[in-house]
């Protein structure tokens, strides 16, 4: 008998499936030879279907509070923002394309929205082929992985999701 997801708490229950749903759905997109399309945006579908399916609100491209403009143009924006459960999360997305996918701009925009909202749970979702995401480098003393890595092993490239949340920085003594 597997064991049940119904007793897993939030948000760890919807993470688990975001990782899962995300490998086995790129898989699927590979088995169809679309990996030409392979790029961030390919994943915002699957992981709205999964947050809304777990009871969710959301909102994409979420404006994000505390970010000033570089220059002309919109504000910068979180790639999710989501509510339910009596949670708050801010969901920034990365394919990394090598084991050093650069962050900074994602991270910049967590930070900036723990600062607005203390309660939010900040989360950098990263997503992209094994061998990379195996040696991952972030170089974020403030980002802690949340679970397991869940990857698709179908035989062929091998697909997968880890999921970091954003601590906040430990008060100097």
């Amino acid at each position: 008998m597997s064991k049940s997801r119904t007793a897993v708490k939030e948000p760890n229950d919807v993470l688990y499936r975001l990782k899962r749903g995300l490998a086995g759905y790129v898989s699927y997109l590979a088995a169809c030879e679309m990996n030409q399309a392979f790029s961030e945006y390919v994943l915002y579908e699957p992981i709205l279907r999964i947050l809304t399916a777990r009871g969710y609100t959301v909102q994409c491209e979420y404006e994000c509070p505390g970010t000033e403009r570089d220059g002309p143009g919109d504000k910068k924006r979180l790639d999710f923002y989501a509510i339910g459960h009596s949670l708050s999360l801010g969901i920034e997305v990365k394919w990394a394309k090598s084991e050093s996918p650069k962050i900074n701009n994602d991270v910049e925009k967590l930070r900036a929205l723990k600062a607005a909202q203390p309660d939010v749970c900040p989360l950098l979702l990263i997503f992209g082929k094994q061998s990379h995401l195996d040696s991952l480098q972030l170089n974020e003393p403030e980002l802690s992985e949340r679970g397991k890595p869940r990857i698709a092993d179908l035989g062929k490239t091998r697909y997968g999701c880890r999921v970091f949340e954003l601590k906040r920085k430990k008060a100097r003594k």
